[in-house]
């Protein structure tokens, strides 16, 4: 994994483009024009530097918006020495990502993540994807490869203008590395607020986690696949409201804590995790994310469930908790074993159907 993660960036990026034959900037149109203002000031060395705004959003990552990409890259005449730099949150990295991975065989990628969720998790690992349409509905990042990029720039003024929501998102990521951890960073993130000065210490730490992880096991052959806790529910929700067209659209983090709060219930059944622990863990997660009224039922979470990356030879795998720190990521569903304590998780919540 040869790939760099720095808070010194500028002068990172420069180095780095001085020998680029063009600098193309896919940059979130949600953000204010001094971000990409300042990225194009930094890359005015280059004489070719081209620059592209898209809304950001679960609904970029579709084959329409990639070749939307592409032909904006072979119309300015991006070749296989130019740089693809995504400026925004999860859904810029992981189109632009897999637009550099694929274009002309792939292109060097340069990712400056703008939310809390891109800087813990997003920018960090290589994967990259758009969400496949298929007969069961929107599924996520079932296209995609492993890209990574050749710099990571954080930049904590970038998450000045955050709305609260996206703020948890991230926190919900940071929960996720956190519960692989244990010990003192999950206390150190129990007593801090959902807020980015509060935060912020924390983030890089946070980064730090996935980063170890994903130095050992690049293609999730193995050891990687723990990351996914609490994303085999959490991309179901998330693919359903996708389907839905919900203008409420649940950001990924907070879709990841649903999970995971599924998941401690799901622990203290099959893996013994303390029962006492999972009920204050979950209280603090509720009380952070906030409480939901509806949730899909058992049938329509299974069906995305079964279509889950994780799974092997029509299993569907999920990662469970012994105790923060102490993670079992060979758990297999049995479909009426994960009925029964879904509908019994809804009822203990008193969630309604969607």
């Amino acid at each position: 994994m040869n790939s760099v993660r720095s808070t010194s960036w500028r002068k990172e990026l420069k180095s780095h483009i001085r020998e680029k034959s063009l600098v193309f900037l896919l940059a979130d149109s949600n953000l204010p024009d001094s971000y990409s203002m300042d990225i194009m000031k930094v890359c005015k060395i280059k004489n070719k530097t081209h620059l592209l705004k898209i809304k950001g959003g679960e609904q970029i990552k579709t084959h329409q918006h990639l070749i939307k990409i592409y032909n904006e890259l072979d119309v300015v005449g991006a070749d296989r020495k130019s740089v693809l730099i995504c400026l925004g949150g999860g859904t810029i990295s992981d189109l632009g990502g897999f637009a550099a991975s694929t274009y002309k065989r792939g292109i060097d990628l340069v990712i400056l993540p703008t939310t809390v969720v891109g800087m813990v998790d997003a920018a960090i690992g290589g994967k990259n994807g758009i969400n496949l349409e298929s007969n069961v509905g929107i599924l996520k990042n079932q296209i995609g490869t492993f890209h990574q990029p050749k710099l990571t720039g954080i930049d904590f003024k970038w998450l000045d203008s955050l709305p609260q929501d996206e703020i948890k998102s991230g926190w919900g990521e940071m929960l996720k590395h956190a519960l692989l951890k244990g010990g003192s960073h999950l206390e150190q993130l129990k007593n801090a607020e959902p807020n980015i000065a509060s935060l912020a210490p924390l983030i890089i730490e946070s980064g730090n986690i996935k980063e170890g992880i994903v130095r050992r096991d690049v293609k999730e052959n193995g050891e990687r696949v723990l990351l996914n806790l609490g994303h085999t529910v959490g991309h179901a929700i998330e693919s359903l409201e996708l389907d839905a067209s919900t203008e409420s659209e649940i950001k990924h983090g907070i879709a990841v804590a649903w999970g995971i709060v599924f998941t401690l219930e799901v622990s203290v059944i099959k893996m013994g995790f303390n029962d006492a622990m999972a009920k204050e863990l979950i209280k603090w997660i509720v009380d952070i994310i906030g409480y939901r009224e509806k949730m899909w039922g058992s049938k329509e979470i299974w069906l995305k469930m079964c279509k889950d990356k994780k799974n092997i030879n029509g299993n569907v795998k999920d990662v469970l908790l012994r105790n923060p720190g102490d993670v079992d990521w060979s758990f297999t569903w049995e479909r009426e074993e994960f009925t029964i304590l879904w509908e019994q998780f809804r009822k203990r919540y008193e969630l309604t159907s969607c």
